[in-house]
């Protein structure tokens, strides 16, 4: 089973994503922060990472960077709220 990292700082959202792929036959990890996925990444391999670019503290770039640095490979997702106009 595909196992997915999703962060994602905002509770409500996190749940809904979470739960949607969870129905959809994923294994689904949900966390609010990036601390809190690197930490997770410790434990767990996962298949994926959907991760919120504006999170507080450590932006999904930021985010971005370390997981390169524990895994070149892992395919990373952004998603937003943010609209480009």
């Amino acid at each position: 089973m595909v196992c997915i990292l999703l962060v994602e700082d905002d509770v409500q959202f996190n749940k809904i994503v979470c739960s949607y792929l969870s129905e959809s036959g994923y294994n689904v990890v949900g966390c609010h922060s990036a601390a809190e996925a690197l930490e997770q990444m410790e434990k767990i391999s996962f298949d994926m990472i959907i991760s919120d670019i504006m999170m507080p503290k450590v932006d999904g770039y930021k985010l971005l960077e370390n997981v390169r640095q524990l895994d070149k490979n892992i395919p990373f997702i952004f998603m937003t709220a943010n609209a480009i106009a």
